[in-house]
């Protein structure tokens, strides 16, 4: 009789050493999916971060122009590989020595991005940033969307106007 009741114990200990294991494990697997969708929010918040900031920057570019002119110089010399997108959608490289009609608007420029968030040419582009341009009594409208490789939607969007002042000499 004594040895059916060893038996017995050990059974109990290896059903709570088995129940002990299961315990562990569902906690370790919920432990582990809350790491990983903290991991996923905080890469998700770092990208808006950074979509935000280069739609930002765009738009200060924007705005410290104080014509139409200085504004196109302005985009230039921060993103010397912008693109100006035509009418029929094909894409020319704007120069230092292009000029955009203002009765040609509204115009689109895309300026690319590399991986790292850098100014780049279309063959390295990680993202795009298009830029549409309306120009209407002195007020220019940029609507600044961010875009991932090729696709069409936009992950994050900004809209500015800017008000072109004019000096009157009397």
């Amino acid at each position: 009789m004594a040895q059916r009741h060893r038996a017995s114990h050990g059974s109990l200990f290896l059903m709570e050493l088995i129940f002990s294991i299961l315990l562990f494990t569902i906690i370790a697997t919920i432990c582990i999916s809350g790491f990983v969708k903290a991991h996923t929010l905080s890469r998700d918040a770092s990208l808006q971060t950074h979509y935000a900031t280069i739609a930002g920057n765009i738009a200060e570019v924007i705005r410290s122009g104080d014509n139409w002119d200085s504004t196109i110089d302005e985009i230039l010399s921060y993103y010397p590989e912008a693109s100006l997108i035509s009418e029929d959608g094909s894409e020319e490289t704007l120069l230092s020595d292009s000029t955009l009609a203002l009765s040609a608007l509204p115009r689109t420029i895309h300026i690319y991005f590399d991986k790292e968030f850098h100014p780049c040419g279309v063959k390295d582009a990680a993202y795009c940033a298009e830029v549409n341009l309306s120009y209407v009594d002195e007020l220019l409208t940029a609507d600044i969307g961010i875009r991932i490789g090729g696709n069409t939607a936009h992950v994050y969007e900004l809209s500015i106007d800017h008000f072109f002042h004019r000096i009157i000499e009397e």
